[in-house]
């Protein structure tokens, strides 16, 4: 029903508690009055008791998928002879606006809707358990990007980006604060993995990447070419010799040049990776 809300089976739930909960009280009356169970009556009643629900949500999870599909960050096409301004990079003003409704009114609305429709569980509790009840840092993960990042179930891995890296495959950055990958043009001794780039703006021993305290960082060994970031804006930035730099998901990864360079990309579901394959990769940078 609302998938891209993660509202599907939640609603096909409410639905169904509804319709069973106005059957029981169309059977409960029918008894008392000795007359035979009037269906039309509890399904129009069912009707009435869930379709403003059904209605908003369904509502909202289609501007979701809209907003989704047409999501600009600055201003773009459009804009006729005063398309010079994309060159200055002006946030998109559905972006401004859309920041302060989430600011505000987001939190109340997930709570309404990922909270289920708990107004109509007569004498029911709440939560059943602990681990039923939701998570309570749902404010702070509006108000803090880092806590949300750090907050992340999922694999991490580098993609490799366009067809020159020599690789199809991702590489798995393991959540190990013992394990660091090392990021050169000759194979590592050091402790970990070792991903090797034979390419030649890529120094023997160029990077080191490394997971602590929940997030993932990259120090430039004092290369020859530099280690670079581009951020989703698009920003780019070189990472200081011997200094950590905070990796972040969709940042693009620049050992030495443009034509060896890897997306950090978060999943739900770990591709399918040989433990070889894991412990050594060999990418073929030109």
């Amino acid at each position: 029903m609302q998938p891209n809300m993660g509202q599907g089976g939640c609603m096909a739930i409410e639905d169904s508690y509804q319709l069973a909960s106005e059957l029981d009280n169309a059977w409960e009356q029918s008894i008392k009055s000795r007359s035979p169970i009037k269906v039309d009556s509890a399904l129009r009643s069912y009707e009435n008791e869930r379709k403003l629900r059904v209605a908003v949500i369904h509502g909202m999870a289609r501007m979701a998928a809209l907003m989704a599909s047409t999501y600009k960050a600055y201003l773009g096409v459009g804009l006729g002879p005063l398309e010079f301004l994309t060159n200055f990079r002006i946030p998109h003003p559905g972006r401004v606006g859309g920041r302060f409704f989430v600011d505000i009114l987001m939190p109340s609305m997930l709570n309404w809707i990922l909270g289920g429709n708990s107004d109509k569980l007569e004498g029911r509790p709440l939560s059943c358990r602990i681990s039923d009840k939701a998570n309570g840092q749902l404010r702070q993960w509006f108000e803090d990007d880092d806590a949300l990042e750090r907050a992340i179930n999922g694999e991490w891995f580098l993609l490799p980006c366009g067809d020159q890296t020599g690789l199809s495959k991702p590489i798995r950055l393991t959540q190990n604060e013992m394990k660091p990958f090392i990021i050169g043009s000759a194979v590592q001794d050091d402790q970990g993995s070792s991903i090797t780039i034979d390419s030649p703006e890529v120094s023997p021993t160029h990077a080191r990447i490394y997971y602590k305290d929940g997030a993932f960082f990259v120090t430039d060994m004092r290369s020859e070419h530099g280690t670079w970031i581009v951020d989703i804006e698009g920003k780019r930035y070189r990472v200081p010799p011997n200094y950590p730099a905070r990796v972040r998901p969709f940042d693009v990864l620049v050992f030495g040049s443009d034509k060896v360079s890897f997306r950090v990309k978060v999943k739900s579901a770990a591709p399918s990776i040989s433990k070889k394959e894991e412990e050594t990769q060999v990418l073929q940078g030109v």
